[in-house]
């Protein structure tokens, strides 16, 4: 008799009892996954719209080929209109250690597009040297297009702008394009994917000469003053003392920063400054209660179903140990489970959202490691809340 309960312990103990009691019922194991699933990309999608936010605003400084970015003192974001004297970038080129200077142009309020039949939309203008181009260019899309811009009065306008502009700007659509930029005629010539923020509905890329002819109330010399100073520094040289070095040399009314430092800089002004950042970060606590209350429903069903063999298990000797690692064990496969079409389904709408709202909605294997610890925490934490009423109970009491 002993030797028949020891191989009945043994084959319990072997079989992998956690996966058969989820798999045992099909339907219910899909009603499983879909809720998770669910849960996960309500928080995919809380932190895809918090990360864009981000992502989207600090785009542009991404693109910058620069290992030093000048800024006015006073510009507390991209968004504001604070410059400095061009000047200063002279000033600034005479530092030992510094390769080149650059000068970038933004207008971010002044700016409006139209085209014919329709109103006129706020938009961000971005001009610089296109002799000496500014931009990294990652996609190789820029670069090769900055002769059509030599041309007075043309530019480039960002695929991802809002499609309230009612410009044809697909990869397949002719160019030029004739609109009106504050009033005055001007032609599009081409494209370029950057997209959108939230403070900007589009984007347009143009020379110099250009800007200054659509934006002369900068005052009497419209490019005498800067909104963006980009430094690059020699090889040999260390970035932190030639920022120091710059610090001395330029007055208190321009910041200076490593283009890492001004990416940190903008982001923590829209997480700490706006309510937008707190919103999504609710949306995201939401998702994971909706998670744990799905998970938890779902592991105390089973539990509930099962009890009557719980109580053989017990009434032979298995601790409460063995029923933790049990449930905690079928919660972890099922945030598995869950997971991954979870997964699959947000990238497919962060491609749609994309396309819809123009933010860059990017996934790296930070933010979804952040979102499967999430889960696994979550379900987790519902396996726990459902193991409460097993382990409180009394083996003869639950015959």
């Amino acid at each position: 008799m002993a030797s028949r309960t020891g191989r009945f312990v043994l084959s319990t103990m072997k079989t992998p009892l956690a996966w058969k009691n989820l798999i045992h019922d099909y339907r219910r194991l899909t009603v499983a996954i879909g809720g998770i699933a669910f849960a996960v990309m309500l928080m995919f999608q809380q932190r895809g719209f918090q990360n864009a936010l981000y992502d989207s605003t600090v785009e542009i400084i991404r693109e910058l080929n620069a290992d030093i970015i000048i800024i006015n003192s006073a510009r507390f974001a991209l968004t504001n209109e604070r410059r400095f004297p061009r000047d200063l970038m002279d000033v600034a080129a005479s530092v030992e250690g510094v390769e080149s200077v650059e000068p970038v142009y933004l207008e971010n309020q002044r700016a409006r597009l139209r085209r014919e039949g329709n109103r006129a939309l706020p938009i961000r203008v971005i001009a610089f040297d296109i002799d000496r181009p500014v931009l990294r260019d990652q996609r190789d899309e820029i670069i090769p297009q900055l002769n059509r811009l030599r041309k007075k009065g043309t530019a480039l306008m960002d695929r991802l702008s809002k499609r309230s502009f009612q410009f044809s700007l697909d990869r397949s659509a002719q160019f030029p394009q004739v609109g009106e930029l504050n009033g005055r005629r001007i032609e599009l010539v081409g494209t370029f994917k950057s997209g959108r923020d939230f403070a900007h509905e589009g984007n347009l890329i143009m020379s110099t000469e250009s800007f200054a002819s659509y934006f002369p109330r900068r005052g009497l010399n419209p490019l005498s003053i800067v909104d963006l100073g980009l430094i690059t520094v020699n090889d040999q040289a260390d970035l932190q003392h030639v920022s120091h070095q710059l610090e001395l040399a330029l007055n208190r009314e321009v910041s200076v920063l490593t283009r890492q430092q001004y990416i940190d800089r903008e982001i923590q002004f829209w997480a700490r400054n706006t309510p937008i950042g707190v919103i999504f970060t609710i949306g995201t606590i939401i998702g994971f209660v909706v998670g744990v209350i799905i998970c938890y429903q779902i592991l105390a069903n089973d539990i509930a179903e099962h009890l009557s063999e719980f109580a053989t298990l017990k009434a032979m000797g298995y601790s409460d140990l063995y029923f933790f690692g049990l449930v905690i064990e079928q919660a972890v496969w099922l945030a598995i489970m869950g997971f991954l079409p979870g997964l699959l389904f947000s990238l497919a709408l962060f491609e749609v959202n994309t396309s819809i709202t123009g933010l860059q909605m990017v996934l790296t294997p930070l933010r979804i490691g952040f979102v499967f610890a999430a889960t696994v925490i979550m379900c987790v934490l519902s396996g726990m809340l459902a193991l409460r009423k097993l382990l409180a109970a009394d083996p003869a009491s639950l015959f």
